[in-house]
This record gives C-alpha cells, sequence and structure tokens, in this order.
C-alpha cells in the first residue's frame, strides 16, 4: 500500500528525502520533486487498441482508468467522471533519477523547465503562459521524480483538445532556446544550493552514498551544481531522443470526458509521435544488494528535532520491481501490517520500557515499490533522549532484527487472519475513497506504470490477496533478516554534545555534510 498513514508520517516525515529528492515544479519557479479494462475497438482510426490487463472478477470498473495504446506504443489510461466540467490531462515519461548517470544527473529536471519555454506552437515563455490562460487554468504542474518525468494540469473539459494539444507540443516539440537554456540552469543550480544545507538533504545525500555507492545518483532527480552548469543543450536532445519517445510515455485523461472521443483525439495528435527503438533499462545501474560488511550505526545532529525526542530508522535493501516484483506484494502487506496498533511488531516495541518509544503512533516500518534501489525501513521516535539514547537505538535495532523478525522467519507465523482481512479491507476503501476524484485514479495508475507497468497496476489487489504468511517469511529471510542495515538516530546538537563520548564507544559514526 503506498498510501501513508498519518502515523507513519508524523514519524517518518524526516526521512523521506533519504531515498527520494523528488517534490514538485510549480508555474515558472520549479522544484524537484510512486485492472481490468475492456478491449477498445474503434472504427474511427486504425490504432492499435488492447487490453491492459486480464479482468479480474472480484474488481469493480468504477474504480479503474479505460486503457488502450497506440500503435506508435503511447498508453493512454481514461477515468470518465461528470460530476463537473473539468478535464484532467498529464503526460508522464518513465524517466528521471534511476535512468541517470554520474555525468548527466540533474538532466531530466532541467529539461523539465525548458518544456515551458516556448515549443512548436507557442514560441518563447510568454506565449506558453498565454495559452495556459486562455485555457482558463489557474494551476499547472511538472515534476521530475526518481522514476517518471510528468507534466499535467485541469481544464474546462471544452478545452480537451487545447489541453491534449499543448501537451503533445510541450513534450515532443520544445524549443529548447539557448538564452533560455542558460538562464533556466541558474534557477536550477540555485534550487539545488538553497537545499544543500538543510537537514533532509544532508541525510538523504549521506544515506545514498552509503548505502548506494555504485549509483547513489539513481535515487536524487535534483542533480548536483556541477553537472546542471556543465549541461549542453546537444545533451538535453540527446536525452529527448532516447526517452521522450510514445513506447516510453503515456497519458492520462479524466473528468468530464468521452472515451470515444479521447481515443479519436489521441490517435489524432500523439498518432504520429516516432518510436524509439532505444533500450530505456540499459543505463539503469545494478546496484549493490548488500553494500555492507556489517550492519553500522550513525548519528545526525539536526537542530530542528526536540531536545526531548529522537528519531531512529533502520534500512535494509528491498525487492526492486525490475528484478522481483513477486516480492513486492508481501512486503507490501506486512509493512501495512506492522503499523497497525494491534500488531504483535507495535506491541513488542511500544511496551518495552527501555525504549520508551512515544506510543503506539510513533513505531512502524515502510515499503515502496521502486523499479531498482528500493529499502524496508523500521522507525521509532523515542522521549528522554538525554538518557543513554545510543545504548537504546542499538537495542531497538537488535529487537527489530535479532529477535523480532527472526521469530517471524522461524515461525511463519505473522500476521493474524483477522489482520489480512483488516489490510485488504482498507486497501480496498482507500482505492473507493480515492475513486471520488479522477485525477487521483490516475494518479495511482501513472505511479504503478512508472515503477512496474499497468499489467501489475490492474492486477495489483489479485496478487495481494494471493499472499500468505509463508510468503513474508520467505522474504522478509531474503531481504531482511541477518541482512546488515543502516541504522540512524537524528538527536538535537545539544544531546549529541552531551552524548558523544557514548556515541564514539557505541561505535555510532557521524553525519556531517
Amino acid at each position: 500500500m503506498k498510501d501513508k498513514s498519518m502515523k507513519q508520517h508524523r514519524a517518518k516525515h524526516f526521512a523521506n528525502a533519504i531515498q527520494d529528492g523528488s517534490g514538485n515544479s510549480k508555474k515558472s519557479l520549479f522544484c524537484i520533486s510512486r485492472r481490468v479494462v475492456k478491449i477498445l475497438a474503434s472504427a474511427f482510426f486504425c490504432a492499435v487498441i488492447f487490453s491492459c490487463a486480464k479482468k479480474q472478477a472480484f474488481q469493480d470498473d468504477l474504480l479503474y482508468p479505460e486503457c488502450f495504446q497506440l500503435e506508435n506504443g503511447l498508453l493512454v489510461f481514461v477515468k470518465e467522471d461528470h460530476k463537473v466540467p473539468l478535464a484532467y490531462i498529464e503526460i508522464a515519461v518513465r524517466a528521471g533519477a534511476v535512468t541517470q548517470r554520474e555525468d548527466n544527473a540533474g538532466i531530466f529536471h532541467l529539461y523539465e523547465h525548458m518544456m515551458f519555454k516556448g515549443n512548436s506552437l507557442h514560441p518563447n515563455s510568454a506565449a506558453v503562459q498565454k495559452a495556459i490562460a486562455d485555457m482558463g487554468i489557474d494551476d499547472w504542474n511538472g515534476t521530475t521524480g526518481v522514476h517518471c518525468v510528468n507534466y499535467f494540469f485541469t481544464v474546462p473539459s471544452e478545452q480537451l483538445e487545447n489541453g491534449m494539444r499543448f501537451w503533445n507540443a510541450a513534450i515532443r516539440e520544445p524549443l529548447l532556446d539557448e538564452a533560455e537554456f542558460e538562464d533556466e540552469k541558474k534557477v536550477v543550480i540555485s534550487e539545488i544550493a538553497a537545499k544543500l544545507n538543510s537537514p533532509g538533504t544532508i541525510l538523504g545525500n549521506f544515506f545514498r552514498k552509503t548505502f548506494f555507492p555504485a549509483a547513489p545518483w539513481q535515487l536524487d532527480p535534483s542533480g548536483s551544481v556541477e553537472t546542471v552548469q556543465n549541461a549542453t543543450l546537444s545533451e538535453l536532445q540527446s536525452m529527448k531522443q532516447k526517452y521522450y519517445a510514445p513506447n516510453n510515455a503515456a497519458l492520462f485523461v479524466g473528468g468530464d470526458v468521452d472515451i470515444e472521443q479521447v481515443k479519436i483525439l489521441a490517435q489524432e495528435i500523439f498518432g504520429d509521435w516516432q518510436k524509439s527503438d532505444f533500450d530505456f533499462a540499459s543505463e539503469c545501474a545494478v546496484q549493490d544488494d548488500a553494500p555492507f560488511s556489517e550492519t553500522r550505526f550513525f548519528v545526525m545532529s539536526n537542530e530542528q528535532i526536540s531536545p526531548q525526542i529522537a528519531q531512529v530508522s533502520v534500512y535494509f535493501r528491498g525487492a526492486d520491481a525490475d528484478f522481483d516484483r513477486d516480492s513486492t506484494y508481501a512486503l507490501d502487506v506486512f509493512t501495512s501490517y506492522i503499523n497497525l496498533p494491534q500488531s504483535d511488531f507495535v506491541k513488542t516495541l511500544s511496551s518495552d520500557q527501555d525504549l520508551r518509544i512515544i506510543s503506539d503512533d510513533y513505531v512502524g516500518g515502510g515499503y515502496s515499490t521502486t523499479r531498482r534501489n528500493s529499502t524496508v525501513d523500521f522507525y521509532a521516535v523515542m522521549s528522554d533522549a538525554e538518557s543513554a539514547i545510543a545504548t537504546r537505538v542499538k537495542k531497538f535495532y537488535s529487537m527489530v532484527a535479532d529477535e523480532i523478525l527472526e521469530k517471524y522467519v522461524r515461525t511463519k507465523k505473522i500476521i493474524p487472519k483477522n489482520d489480512f482481512k483488516k489490510i485488504m479491507q482498507s486497501q480496498k476503501d482507500k482505492k473507493i475513497i480515492s475513486a471520488e476524484r479522477p485525477e487521483s485514479v490516475l494518479e495511482a495508475a501513472r505511479f504503478w506504470w512508472t515503477v512496474c507497468d499497468a499489467q501489475y497496476y490492474f492486477s495489483y489487489d489479485e496478487n495481494l490477496q494471493k499472499v500468505k504468511n509463508a510468503d513474508i517469511a520467505r522474504v522478509l529471510e531474503k531481504y531482511v533478516q541477518g541482512k546488515n542495515a543502516f541504522v540512524c538516530v537524528s538527536v538535537n546538537p545539544e544531546i549529541y554534545k552531551a552524548q558523544k563520548e557514548e556515541f564514539d564507544a557505541q561505535g555510532f559514526e557521524e553525519i556531517r555534510k
């Protein structure tokens, strides 16, 4: 389940930047930012239409978009919802940090900026802004993340065709003006530099370089000041030719639209987009599944943390969808379980008086499906940080790794039957709630398509329901139990200063810029 609970957000917000430095960009100021369908046959055009996934009887078609594919490979997801006269339009490319190399890290983000600086329909940024305003749009966005570069806005439904033509010109025919390019370099560099001294960026950069030393840039879409400064327009053109192709892209349309109209417009507007023969996975470096020869402990001073608490995270490598997608389902179910207040995991840790975990709401774990470079993490927020925190962090790690996980793997008794039902019901409830807004349905489709593919998205619920305790035990043994971890505690600088000798004695390494 990719929707994080409020409990997880409260306890883990400080660690989110560790894995993914993405965020979003808005208007002209950008910042960096995871079913079944009918076979659609149309007599109006010659695009190849196909069923994106085998139909599953238990699924409700109202909760999923329709899906079809043009002959050039472009996937089109459509979710009709006629409650209000608005149409959501998004175009996405499977690219971003995971497809970067060390020498071009940040180029996808830089290219994202150039998308709004003029194209074949609108010759400069002023014309782009006017076109957006003329369509009645007051909010638009573009993001560059680990797995995806995407662009989206909502238009009055009568502007559907204009909106689709706008994104077609922007994504396929940007002008890439030299003067605009040099100006945007400065903007991107300013964004990167502005975050360099933030605790989240320092921790995230350190984690990536330490835990994924083969290619840390694969987890940071922002890139470096140096690579952005040295980027050239020819590099952007080369990247565009490789990755901005219909067979590496998807169009998402939802709201007050008609599926047949979308099919006709998609073929008319995007049908002549030439597909690419490039192997899109060829530049994705494979990271080490076991980066450490032993578990390593780290401490970081963070003035944003109250002197009364300590935030603890334990990271293991997880299942990457590119190589082991079967294991992703078990990890999703398992991490959903260990965030339930009644779970054995929560009760065991929160009841231990030595750990002094604040409450059941401040202990749990997480996993998010990624193409590569995934992690499984366990976290806690402890009170009384001024009291022997290094010893307590080590006990937390030992209880998780050597006691709880070991017991789960050995006994295969992990999730009670009733809790399995609660997890599945919670998943269904979230899907029902998200279906209230067509863009939420399409955002979910885009997430799964970028980290896996359409088939994975449409068959996700069915595969989730197949997970058994034996599957979870197998995956925990493969990825977590007995494996070496990255253990980090963040404390207020005064706490670190007062307990530095203890941290040193316990073998903690200090994280510095």
